[in-house]
């Protein structure tokens, strides 16, 4: 262990509009760093430093918070633990601390694997792995999960990255979303029901300032083009910026817009976190959009980054 956050992959690719680079950690798979040439895309964080506010990791086998840690299986309330004390709540998984294991890698890419072992909460053996890939067009990210129980495992994942366009100053970049269902929730953040996001504060369809709104909210019904994609946008006035692109196995897209992210630098800075989710929040307990995977298939799904300069 070189670092407070692992062994650091460094991926590179020199494109057609210049050297995209990127870090990830070992542990919890982070995207640490991201950049096309001097522009920061994601915002950076010390290697030397747990990632703040889950920056970067990889959600599994849920997203977001779990009700009490708590959901029924086979007639038995299994508990996990609890993350946001004052919330009471388990959040964002099992996997933020784990320490991966790298299974191949080149330049622009990196494949890390994580085993979801059985415990009191999931009694379930899920092998994981995510592959971040640097091409002409930005990332790619593949996650992959195969269930290596005797029974049917409910899984969801997702990705945390802060996203950012150093170009300009982050309060004033604008993000768009073109989702139509927002989800509800309650003082501890737990789905208490489903509206539409037309004529709310959560339209973003004509954009919003991210140093103008906090946002934080799970978004769904989202509007796919001919190759199943849905997109969120997040961009300069003069169009310059990012298309954080998900495929259908991504059917949440979960919105944070804090002011306060750390900077490298000890300041704080406003970012606008993007997170691809396969699941609502409290999917365990809910059942939207929770998959169940069969013992030895496997689940695959894709969600990436396009720049625009």
């Amino acid at each position: 262990m070189t670092s407070v956050t692992g062994e650091q992959f460094v991926l590179t690719h020199q494109g057609p509009s210049g050297l995209f680079t990127a870090t990830i950690t070992q542990v919890g798979a982070a995207l640490r760093t991201f950049s096309l040439g001097e522009i920061d895309l994601v915002e950076p964080y010390s290697a030397e430093v747990k990632a703040p506010l889950c920056a970067g990791q990889v959600m599994a086998p849920w997203v977001n918070r779990l009700d009490h840690g708590q959901w029924k299986h086979n007639g038995k309330v299994l508990q996990n633990p609890i993350t946001i004390v004052e919330q009471d709540n388990a959040n964002h998984g099992l996997m933020l601390d784990y320490i991966y294991d790298l299974v191949s890698q080149t330049e622009s890419s990196v494949t890390l694997a994580g085993l979801i072992s059985p415990s009191a909460g999931y009694p379930f053996e899920v092998l994981t792995h995510v592959t971040y890939s640097l091409s002409d067009f930005g990332l790619e990210v593949t996650h992959r999960a195969v269930n290596r129980s005797l029974e049917a495992a409910p899984y969801a994942t997702g990705a945390h990255p802060y996203f950012t366009f150093s170009a300009v100053d982050s309060a004033d970049l604008i993000l768009t979303s073109d989702a139509t269902t927002l989800t509800l929730v309650n003082d501890r953040q737990i789905p208490v029901a489903e509206a539409a996001t037309a004529g709310s504060d959560f339209d973003l369809r004509d954009g919003v300032r991210i140093g103008d709104r906090h946002i934080d909210e799970d978004l769904t019904g989202l509007p796919r083009d001919e190759q199943g994609l849905a997109h969120t946008y997040l961009r300069a006035s003069d169009g310059r910026g990012l298309d954080v692109w998900q495929d259908a196995t991504f059917k949440h897209v979960v919105i944070f817009t804090p002011k306060y992210f750390p900077t490298v630098l000890g300041g704080e800075t406003s970012v606008a976190a993007i997170e691809p989710s396969t699941s609502a929040p409290n999917a365990f307990n809910s059942g939207r959009d929770l998959l169940w995977l069969e013992p030895g298939v496997e689940f695959v799904g894709r969600w990436g980054v396009g720049v625009t300069l």
